[in-house]
């Protein structure tokens, strides 16, 4: 095995950093107990804890199926192809399949930086990669279950072990319910109609999609996934596995008015967001004397659908949105390479893939005018449907080479080819009625060649190659430095919320070059030490403002000509005692637009935002954690733990009009505790998250259609204090 197959090192825990010691690029690695310990149950919730990690919201919806993670500042852009890939077992997990929850894994390794060679897609910020336990000849019976101040129950049962001779089996299922800490004061309110357009049922007409179902308050999920492993014999291997996940909840609607500093939505309607993912794939591999073939086959389906009060002020009245979302992968991976320690290793890999997506963005409207009377709105009353649909068909080669130069220096050098075809199917479909500002309706009618239902088209392929390479030398065995190349791709793609029929039209591909310099070294038996230094320029980077076409104002995703992330990353472990161990680590993440100006469009000026930093992309982030574990008797002890965590400010918007002011996002920090029981058999612990009850804004959404402008920002908010205990039963 050499460093240039990470991800397929199976360990865990300590020994897993051990291994890393040889990966020539930066991982944080977190063991299946890390995350246990840690109160982690999804990818978000490494935000603080995990060296340049951060998330971004789209400026369309602020919804968890609109939230994507930024690595290192590249990935700033939610509405588009994510920057960061998310594979299960090495299966790709579309946009919104992204943070369906970890589900118990043996372990969480998060890659950063382009990966080109080791997943069957490529990844422009990195991966995080989720990898379970395979069912084996050892039965496992396990039961969890919670209970938090949230009035949160959570349960879990883990089902593991031989079913007949070669044959293995397992299944994980898992449910919870909560109050949440949100309070929505809204109501829901049947039927909603817009009282421009009085008798006329705009949601059957042209948002069939939406289901508004009645709220309930209360946030549900609930999943399972199963596992099939057939080895009939020691170098033959089969997989099946599968998996569904729903989750009716998500109340918060856009989130409190910032003004408010709370945790409660003052709208007047009240709506729960539904999401539904589900998949299967087939993974099998075959190891010769020298040589491994695998193969991965898998389909994945997604859907959300996400209302909220567009405005959050009871004041004023059915204001509406709706965002219907249907995604869809198709994705076949072959991969050969070479076995065992040798002087030259390699491996090689084919990808092709399917991927087809489906948006309605609906929106009613019906009173924006302020609550005073002083200003009107010229939206009061619109009803929209901004519906895109997109196919994207690809194909990829890649292959890598290692080389020992020396026993102590080794040369890796690889390389993807990648060939996409993108179409798009893009409708705008909305009414301006008469109002305090309109003297006459205003449509978009005139636009769209005289009809609702008459969709532009477009098409548009690319291609790239994208190369790596890798310089490692060894100063001893458990110490090494690095130097990496990568060049990083991101997909081009089509806007999400057309306005006039030109809008569906390509948005260029977003591409890097990465460099990364490091060095990683176990001091001693107890101290580990890593450093990493990385230099990161992107070209025709994907961004989003907003823009003022035939007198509507609109989003929409430019490219930026060029920007720079250069910064670093320290890791600490450090084993103090045979009982107390202390992680800490810190990023510095530095970004600047290089050439970035906006034009809003309607004789406005340009707006150069050059020089400035990118969205969502603190500059600093660090943390810290202690434990100390207390023997109890040979099977059964205590652990006493405190996690500290600081993320420094940051913000959203563009200033490209009134309507996209620039959004402060401040720092926050956030303690938590636990105290954790481990017996023979069960387990148990009490933790509290947030101790310090500090009131945690990770990004803001603005109502950009609502007067008087900039009043109605919301926040998108981390929990508050919250208390709560677990117990784990083997059995």
């Amino acid at each position: 095995m050499t460093a240039s197959r990470p991800e397929e090192i199976h360990v865990s825990g300590q020994n897993r950093r051990h291994q890393l010691l040889h990966v020539a690029q930066s991982v944080s690695t977190y063991s299946g107990a890390e995350l246990r310990q840690l109160n982690v149950t999804k990818t978000t919730d490494l935000l603080g804890m995990t060296p340049g990690l951060y998330m971004t919201t789209s400026k369309l919806s602020p919804s968890q199926e609109s939230t994507q993670l930024v690595i290192r500042g590249v990935g700033t852009n939610a509405q588009l192809e994510p920057a960061t890939g998310i594979y299960v077992d090495g299966v790709y997990m579309p946009a919104l399949d992204f943070d369906v929850g970890f589900m118990d894994p043996e372990r969480v390794d998060i890659y950063k930086g382009p990966q080109n060679t080791q997943f069957a897609r490529n990844a422009e910020a990195g991966v995080v990669s989720i990898v379970t336990t395979p069912p084996g000849e050892h039965t496992v019976r396990r039961a969890r279950v919670g209970l938090d101040s949230f009035a949160t129950l959570t349960s879990q049962l883990y089902l593991s072990g031989r079913i007949a001779r070669n044959l293995y089996g397992s299944i994980i299922a898992d449910y919870s319910r909560s109050d949440g800490y949100i309070k929505n004061n809204g109501k829901s309110k049947f039927p909603l109609t817009d009282p421009y357009f009085p008798n006329q049922d705009l949601l059957a007409l042209y948002g069939s999609h939406i289901k508004l179902n009645r709220y309930t308050g209360i946030e549900q999920k609930g999943g399972f996934r199963t596992d099939l492993r057939y080895k009939p014999t020691q170098r033959l291997e089969f997989r099946l596995v599968g998996d569904y996940h729903r989750d009716n909840g998500n109340q918060n609607g856009a989130g409190p008015l910032d003004s408010c500093h709370c945790y409660t939505v003052n709208g007047d309607l009240a709506y729960q967001a539904n999401s539904v993912n589900y998949g299967a794939a087939f993974i099998a591999s075959y190891t010769l004397p020298y040589v491994k073939l695998s193969t991965i086959t898998s389909w994945r389906e997604s859907r959300s659908d996400v209302p909220l009060d567009f405005v959050g002020d009871s004041r004023l009245q059915n204001n509406l949105q709706d965002i219907y979302s249907e995604q869809q992968s198709k994705m076949q991976e072959f991969r050969i390479e070479s076995v065992g320690q040798r002087r030259l290793t390699w491996n090689a890999g084919f990808t092709a893939y399917k991927d087809r997506e489906y948006t309605n963005r609906f929106y009613m409207l019906s009173d924006l005018d302020s609550p005073d009377g002083t200003q009107h709105s010229l939206y009061s009353g619109i009803w929209n449907s901004q519906i895109v649909s997109l196919r994207r068909t690809g194909y990829s080669g890649y292959g890598e080479l290692a080389y020992a130069i020396t026993p102590r220096l080794h040369l890796t050098a690889g390389i993807r080819y990648l060939w996409e075809d993108t179409s798009a199917s893009g409708l705008e479909r909305y009414v301006i009625p008469a109002n305090n500002v309109l003297s006459a309706p205003l449509s978009s009618l005139s636009s769209w060649g005289g009809s609702f239902n008459t969709p532009a088209l477009s098409e548009r392929r690319w291609n790239r190659a994208l190369p790596s390479a890798t310089l490692r030398y060894d100063l001893a065995p458990s110490s090494s430095v690095y130097l990496r190349y990568a060049q990083g791709y991101k997909s081009g793609s089509y806007q999400k919320a057309p306005v006039i029929p030109s809008d569906v039209s390509p948005v260029l591909p977003e591409t890097t070059d990465t460099y990364e310099m490091g060095i990683k070294s176990q001091l001693n038996k107890k101290i580990l030490v890593e450093l990493a230094g990385f230099d990161t320029e992107l070209h025709n980077q994907q961004v989003d403002s907003t823009v003022v076409r035939n007198g509507i104002t609109s989003n929409a995703i430019t490219n930026a000509g060029a920007s720079r992330i250069t910064g670093f990353e320290a890791n600490l472990d450090w084993h103090i005692t045979p009982r107390f161990d202390v992680d800490a680590n810190a990023a510095y993440t530095p970004s600047r637009f290089l050439d970035y100006v906006i034009h809003p469009g309607s004789g406005r000026a340009a707006v150069v935002r050059t020089g400035s930093a990118l969205p969502s992309t603190p500059d600093w982030t660090a943390n810290i954690r202690g434990a100390y574990t207390l023997p109890l008797s040979k099977t059964q002890s205590l652990m006493f733990q405190a996690n500290f965590r600081w993320v420094n400010s940051t913000y959203v918007g563009t200033n490209a009009t009134s309507a996209d002011p620039i959004l402060h996002i401040p720092s926050w920090n956030q303690l938590d505790l636990k105290v954790m029981y481990r017996g023979r058999r069960w387990s148990a612990s009490l933790y509290g998250n947030n101790v310090l009850n500090r009131y945690i804004v990770l990004s803001k959404f603005n109502t950009f259609f609502a007067l008087p402008s900039g009043n109605y920002i919301h926040d998108v908010v981390a929990p508050p204090a919250n208390v709560g205990f677990d117990v784990t039963a083997n059995f």
